[in-house]
């Protein structure tokens, strides 16, 4: 019964600021100027919706954001396979050396390291572009840990089998161990969508033109907020919100799988 108890507080705590944006969304401007504050809106009012739809510059900004999440989770799904499969599997020189030197850039705070990537980015020539947005995000040690419990787990009998055929490393990644540690890889891939969706203080970094801004840095230039459509700029953010949490839905039990099993090890 505690544990229940427990378990519906803290589920209340979390839910409470989206469901208080849900209902700030359709808020009028009156209800906005309302003393003392209220929680649900006088009358339903769907035009935020319309309003921030129609914007003209709210699909750039998705469009960027979508572009640069899919690039980022693309190649670091790619390269976490690559880099578990060689440190599970093949034997080189150094090889506890390298995965040590990786896994220790983990305990790394990123925000330590803010100035030394812009100046690194400025010098490559890539700000302003979507590289240079996404650069900082191909790799995470801890999704390459999450890998590497998972192949570790696996029986090497497959892999000795195919080399024994003559299998080169790539089909053996792709034909016998990716199917067997897909729906870790789906993790992977879904965790920095959303990270690199969301991100927020790095591309505000790198970008200074209009036309390469990401939607969470766009919502604050649309000018809703000094027009006084503060329920336009709640709409909006609830639009970008519903891919993620549709994709967090569907994909919660593997998450979850892959979660444990990561932690089993």
């Amino acid at each position: 019964m505690l544990k229940k108890t427990v378990a519906i507080l803290l589920a209340i705590i979390i839910l409470f600021p989206l469901c208080y944006n849900i209902s700030l969304s359709f808020f009028s401007a009156r209800d906005f100027n309302i003393t003392p504050a209220r929680f649900f809106p006088t009358d339903l009012n769907y035009e935020n919706y319309l309003e921030a739809l129609s914007n003209s510059r709210f699909a750039r900004y998705s469009i960027n954001s979508i572009i640069t999440a899919l690039l980022a989770s693309s190649v670091r799904t790619v390269l976490s396979l690559l880099s578990a499969y060689a440190f599970t599997f093949l034997n080189f020189r150094g090889k506890k050396f390298f995965l040590f030197f990786l896994l220790l850039s983990a305990f790394i705070p990123q925000d330590g390291l803010l100035y030394q990537n812009y100046v690194t980015v400025s010098r490559m020539g890539l700000l302003n572009s979507y590289l240079g947005i996404v650069i900082t995000s191909l790799f995470s040690a801890t999704q390459l840990m999450m890998l590497l419990t998972a192949m570790k787990m696996l029986s090497k009998d497959e892999y000795d089998a195919a080399r024994v055929d003559g299998a080169k490393d790539i089909t053996i990644l792709c034909h016998i161990i990716f199917p067997l540690v897909k729906g870790v890889a789906i993790t992977i891939f879904i965790q920095s969508f959303i990270s690199t969706f969301n991100a927020y203080l790095w591309p505000l970094l790198v970008t200074n033109t209009e036309s390469m801004r990401t939607i969470q840095i766009g919502i604050a230039l649309m000018g809703f907020e000094e027009s006084g459509d503060l329920g336009a700029m709640f709409a909006s953010l609830i639009i970008i919100l519903i891919p993620l949490l549709l994709i967090t839905l569907f994909s919660r039990k593997l998450i979850i799988k892959a979660l444990s099993n990561s932690l089993s090890y």
